[in-house]
């Protein structure tokens, strides 16, 4: 039986191991945006965001969400132990993934010209996005080689899988902006897409998994209750997505394109620094709530646990982004972009809201209620378009910021009371003693960025202080769960192990 210790080392552990793959994926995602920023220009990275924003879209229509929902299947698979069901479902989801990936590029080509008129409010990129349906094939093809990775818990795979595509991304991306400036911008998109694809499906035929004959009938029948879920999960990539489109759009047409290029430099850092840690604790958290989902007692206290470890470990980094904003900007961009800090500062308050809400999405996906989870996910894409609507006339580009922090105020509540329904949900004493303290230090850090504005030496050695009290309250409680050296030694282990 699994003890409280052993499963904050487990958390611990798995997210030291992904969570590092993370964080080197941010440092090239560092380098991959300061080299478009300098050769492309905001103008550049806004074509880049806004196609990024359409092969996510398509891959969200098309990919029926079976990258996200066949976790839970692959993940009780392999908690059973039973072979036969982990290659049934395997094979079961590779013939699904196939078919999606398939539909996925054919819808790219067949409404190339509507997608272009949508986001450029013209045609003229439809020959482009013809050639992105290459990408959408690759990536929702990668993407159904991860969620196997992450069934199993091959943590270690995933990550390796995950460095290996981003430098080979990013070296590839480099070579071609360099070498062809704007023009480079969708073949990069397509290099990174199967460099990705070619990582995945390595580590991805490492495990010891058999093909097992299968007829389609069967195949569609199991396929459908991974559906059945999925379409939940597509439907809210499909919101996601969509949103980000017809704001970017939006924005091109209260503003111009560098406008867009600066919304999407401030909406980039905030995804960077986030997924290092989200999608890090996510890869292992998911799989064990699935195979959890019965029982009240493991699931509450699976997700405290959770929001314990990401509250500690994403709060210092939330403080140093509100503290240090236009130097972020600057590090990551150029001093073009710094007119974008004030959206920054209020989408990173914001992302103080996400992290605590995060864990508990997980609860209504691992209890199959899908129709709550997209009808929460509407509530904040909803809010979100509204809210900067509203702010928009008199705040300008600060409204996306504001608007992305009210939306959170909404969608952490929301999902607060689903939990304390459907699994009687209760914040440990812990938590919230953490969160209070974790919410003094950003609204500290808020203030004296955004609102004081004391002298030069007393600012910044105040910005110190206040982040160096705040890293060090979450160093010493991530020790006392589990010591630093230890953790060190286990992660060189494991990752040996799955060798």
């Amino acid at each position: 039986m699994e003890t409280r210790e052993t499963s904050y080392k487990q958390i611990v552990k798995s997210t030291g191991i992904f969570g590092g793959s993370q964080l080197f994926n941010m440092l090239i995602g560092v380098f991959r945006t300061k080299v478009a920023a300098a050769l492309l220009g905001p103008l550049g990275v806004g074509l880049i965001g806004l196609y990024q924003s359409i092969i996510e879209m398509i891959r969200s229509v098309s990919g029926l969400g079976l990258h996200f929902s066949s976790v839970r299947d692959m993940a009780r698979a392999n908690a059973g132990g039973d072979r036969q069901q982990i290659n049934t479902t395997a094979s079961v989801l590779t013939r699904w993934i196939v078919f999606t990936a398939i539909l996925g590029a054919l819808l790219c080509i067949v409404f190339s010209k509507q997608i272009s008129i949508l986001a450029f409010d013209d045609s003229s990129k439809s020959p482009q996005i013809c050639l992105l349906s290459f990408s959408v094939f690759a990536l929702t093809l990668s993407a159904g080689q991860k969620s196997m990775l992450q069934g199993m818990r091959k943590i270690a795979y995933m990550a390796k899988a995950s460095v290996l595509g981003s430098l080979s991304g990013f070296i590839a991306a480099s070579i071609l902006y360099l070498t062809l400036g704007q023009e480079g911008i969708v073949p990069a998109l397509l290099a990174a897409a199967f460099l990705s694809l070619v990582f995945t499906w390595w580590y991805r035929h490492k495990l010891p998994i058999q093909r097992v004959s299968i007829s389609l009938r069967e195949t569609y029948l199991r396929g459908k209750k991974m559906v059945a879920l999925g379409l939940f999960t597509m439907l809210s990539g499909v919101i996601s997505t969509l949103t980000m489109l017809l704001l970017k759009s939006q924005i091109g047409r209260w503003a111009d394109l560098d406008t867009v290029g600066l919304f999407q430099s401030s909406w980039s850092l905030t995804a960077i620094y986030l997924s290092a840690i989200l999608s890090a604790m996510s890869a292992d958290y998911y799989p064990r709530l699935c195979e959890v989902s019965g029982d009240n007692n493991k699931m509450v206290r699976y997700v405290n646990e959770q929001l314990h470890v990401v509250l500690l470990a994403a709060t210092p980094l939330v403080v140093g982004m509100l503290l240090f904003a236009p130097w972020v900007l600057h590090l990551f961009y150029s001093a073009k972009f710094v007119p974008a800090e004030g959206l920054l500062r209020w989408q990173i308050a914001g992302s103080f809201l996400k992290v605590l809400s995060w864990p508990f999405g997980y609860i209504l996906l691992s209890r199959s209620k899908g129709l709550l989870f997209l009808l929460t996910e509407l509530l904040w894409h909803g809010s979100y378009l509204v809210f900067t609507w509203l702010l928009w006339e008199p705040l300008g580009l600060t409204a996306a910021g504001l608007a992305f922090l009210l939306a959170y105020v909404l969608y952490t509540l929301c999902l607060l009371l689903l939990a304390r329904r459907l699994c009687d949900f209760r914040i440990q004493r812990r938590n919230l003693y953490y969160l209070g303290l974790f919410l003094f230090f950003v609204l500290s850090a808020f203030l004296l960025a955004h609102v004081f504005h004391p002298a030069y030496w007393i600012k910044w050695s105040l910005s110190a202080l206040i982040l160096l009290v705040c890293s060090c309250v979450s160093l010493q409680e991530l020790n006392r769960i589990w010591p630093l050296k230890d953790l060190w030694a286990s992660l060189k282990k494991r990752i040996s192990k799955d060798d």
